[in-house]
């Protein structure tokens, strides 16, 4: 009786060490996935599948640099019927990761200087003067370009952003 009862003490030990262990180990693992799993979120640890394998187009596109196109010399204007402001300078450039559109605005100059000399003729300068008016005009601009290249390529990309490089007005 007394060594059956020794041999019930040793196997609840061994029984008992043994969940110990396998607690132990659990809480580790959990805790190992959990900060992995919290590095993969933050971007910490990208999957490198993304990386060696291929991408679709959008990510490519993404991935050019901007090139840009200085519409050079700057458009003058003179605005007649404002005693406010008579003259406007304008200076920009034209922004695009296809390097076809830049191509397109270059090969069409003469119409696209025309389309924007129509369309800064046309500004209220006193819109100008603000922030907003100048945003509008920039967008006006850039809409008018892309006419201008759709036109004349029959394709619907166009440039992707405009900006001014000078503003004056007198």
């Amino acid at each position: 009786m007394a060594q059956a009862g020794r041999l019930d003490l040793t196997e609840e030990k061994k029984n008992s060490s043994k969940s110990i262990v396998f607690i132990v180990l659990g809480a580790v693992l959990g805790t190992l996935a959990a900060v992995f799993g919290a590095l993969y979120v933050l971007g910490i640890l990208p999957p490198q599948q993304k990386q060696a394998s291929g991408e679709s187009g959008s990510e490519d596109a993404q991935a050019l640099p901007m090139l840009y196109y200085a519409m050079e010399p700057a458009f003058v204007v003179n605005f007649t019927s404002n005693p406010n402001a008579r003259l406007l300078q304008i200076g920009f450039s034209v922004a695009s990761k296809n390097p076809e559109v830049i191509e397109a605005v270059k090969k069409h100059s003469p119409m696209v200087r025309n389309n924007v000399l129509l369309v800064l003729s046309g500004q209220d300068p006193a819109a100008l003067r603000t922030v907003e008016g100048k945003e509008a005009l920039r967008a006006e601009l850039l809409t008018e370009i892309n006419k201008v290249v759709s036109r004349q390529t029959g394709r619907n990309e166009g440039a992707e952003d405009l900006f001014f490089t000078g503003f004056i007005m007198q």
